[in-house]
Parts: structure tokens; sequence; C-alpha cells
């Protein structure tokens, strides 16, 4: 009788590792993964903003440009 309570409760405590290490391994990941994510999310905002500068810079000389077409015109 002592044998087969100590067996149930060798499995019972291999069972509560074995569960509590899958649950540490898939925190570990799940932290991982988030790491992961946001620094490529840091990267695509870097990389819009650089977008922004350039695209403000583009329509910047093009509205420049189109002033000095406005001014050109008349004289023909």
């Amino acid at each position: 009788m002592v044998e087969v309570i100590a067996a149930t409760g060798g499995a019972v405590l291999t069972a509560i590792f074995v569960s509590v290490g899958s649950l540490s391994f898939r925190g570990k990941k799940n932290r991982e993964d988030v790491v992961s994510l946001l620094a490529k999310v840091e990267l695509l905002m870097d990389k819009m903003d650089d977008n922004h500068e350039d695209l403000r810079e583009i329509f910047t000389r093009l509205n420049k440009i189109e002033i000095h077409l406005a001014e050109i015109k008349p004289r023909r």
C-alpha cells in the first residue's frame, strides 16, 4: 500500500514539475517574442519618421518649383 501511494505521489510530482517547466519555457518564449516585436515596431517607426521627413522635403521643393513656374508663366 505504501508503495502505491509513493508511486502515485512521484507521478503527481513529476507531472507538476513537467507542467511548470513547460509554462516557464512558454513564458520565456513569449517574452522573447514580445521583445522581438517591439524592436521591429521601433524600426518601422524610425523608417516612417525618415519617410515623413523626406516627403516634407519633397513637397517643400515642389512648392518652390510651383512658385517659380507661376512667376515665369506670365512672362510668356
